[in-house]
């Protein structure tokens, strides 16, 4: 993978944002409305790139409809991704950096922002838990997908996947056993590798065509 940091021409800066983020890329740009055409291209056409890769990760998926559903025992993931999307989307932010002289040259460049490097953004949200009223208790299902890895998560408990009539979702229930649970390896995070930064990691040919697009504006 390239490293972006490095890049002069489209150096994802992280700031505040996980995006990494799109772009500090270096545009030509003096006219107001050179500037104004290039923050609204960008600020229209980064979020529809992230939110696909997010959208088509195998996290996402599995969360959806498959074992992550289970083993969280989220009984309304659709409704829990679209929350987390639309918030993401909803705080897309174009930074301006005004013009500086770069050899015989005036350049300026825009910073992308979308989602916060420590989630803060969400992991306090209703999408990022499930409540279970019936036993009294809520599960913090994103923190321990983004931010947990292989940690142990609940001792002497594992998941049982099958039709279940306890099951909040119906196929799997929690039942004691000698090993302990965590998130599945293939799909667990951490603060600077989870399923975010690898969907966005995937999209990176995407998010430089659009920079390349709006830079020739």
């Amino acid at each position: 993978m390239r490293d972006f940091a490095k890049d002069p021409f489209a150096k994802l800066a992280i700031r505040d944002a996980v995006l990494r983020e799109c772009a500090n890329k270096k545009f030509d740009l003096i006219d107001p409305k050179d500037v104004a055409d290039v923050r609204d291209y960008l600020k229209t056409n980064i979020p529809p790139v992230i939110t696909d890769a997010i959208i088509n990760s195998p996290e996402y998926q599995s969360i959806l409809s498959g074992q992550l559903q289970y083993e969280f025992g989220i009984p309304d993931p659709g409704t829990k991704l679209s929350g987390l999307l639309n918030t993401w989307s909803n705080n897309v932010e174009i930074i301006y950096n005004p013009p500086i002289i770069s050899g015989n040259k005036i350049k300026a460049s825009f910073s992308v922002n979308m989602i916060k490097i420590d989630f803060s953004d969400v992991l306090y949200s209703d999408y990022a838990v499930v409540v279970d009223n019936l036993r009294g208790y809520s599960l913090p299902w994103l923190e321990w997908l983004l931010l947990e890895g292989n940690k142990t998560i609940i001792q002497n408990y594992n998941v049982v996947i099958g039709p279940n009539r306890q099951s909040r979702t119906g196929m799997a229930i929690m039942k004691n056993a000698s090993s302990s649970w965590r998130v599945p390896s293939q799909y667990a995070g951490t603060i600077s590798d989870n399923w975010i930064t690898r969907a966005i990691d995937q999209a990176e040919s995407q998010i430089q065509n659009v920079l390349d697009k709006a830079a020739n504006l």
